[in-house]
């Protein structure tokens, strides 16, 4: 076999990572779930699988319950933004298997031109701890997930407007009439235009101060 024929036979075999329990793990997912396994990537030892995001949940179960690797931890989700890419979006989760010490992350790409608020599906039925990380990423990327039990914001206030960890988001947030100490406007000012109702505003136009510590808190000097 010549060095061509050896490269043009490499490219057509699907990857498979250096690590064991990745090779695994992406081998698992190529038997069951074929088409919608989209790319896998090796990146210093870390291994990314891309997945049909409707196929999210059926890929997780798979990871979760395979007596082999049982992935029963999910670390963390987080999402990437790429404006200027369709799919716009990339959801990440980032799994632990706690028996196997086996490391991997799935990886969903949502969002477009007609869908710049995407929905996909929640995580929560596999892995519990979901809740928090997909408000997180509701509240600061605009992704929705549908079947979650209770999507709110988590970090802005409800009526905050936008999403800011959209790279389109204003760097230098809105713009807020003076005085606006630690955000506040006072009821009888108008807030400008599209910034919602996102301030905490108080009748005063500022934060209630601090109360003063308490008698525990109060030190004596003794001569």
């Amino acid at each position: 076999m010549t060095d061509t024929t050896e490269t043009q036979a490499q490219a057509t075999e699907p990857f498979t990572p250096a690590d064991p329990l990745a090779a695994a793990t992406v081998a698992l997912l190529r038997a069951r779930h074929g088409a919608d396994v989209l790319d896998v990537v090796e990146w210093r030892g870390e291994t990314t699988i891309v997945v049909r995001p409707e196929a999210l949940v059926a890929v997780g179960q798979t990871l979760r319950d395979a007596p082999e690797l049982r992935y029963d931890y999910l670390a963390d989700i987080t999402a990437v933004d790429w404006p200027e890419r369709e799919p716009r979006f990339d959801v990440v989760y980032h799994l632990l298997s706690l028996p196997t010490r086996a490391v991997v992350r799935l990886k969903v790409r949502v969002g477009d031109e007609d869908t710049p608020h995407p929905e996909m599906p929640s995580i929560t039925p596999v892995w519990p701890a979901a809740n928090w990380f997909e408000r997180e990423v509701f509240d600061l990327f605009g992704i929705s997930f549908a079947g979650h039990p209770d999507l709110t914001r988590i970090l802005m206030p409800p009526d905050w407007v936008g999403h800011p960890l959209r790279k389109d988001y204003p760097l230098t947030g809105f713009r807020l009439p003076s005085p606006h100490w630690g955000g506040q406007i006072p009821f009888d000012q108008p807030l400008p235009p599209g910034t919602g109702a996102q301030t905490l505003r108080t009748p005063d136009g500022r934060e209630q101060p601090p109360a003063p510590p308490g008698p525990e808190f109060v030190t004596r000097r003794e001569d």
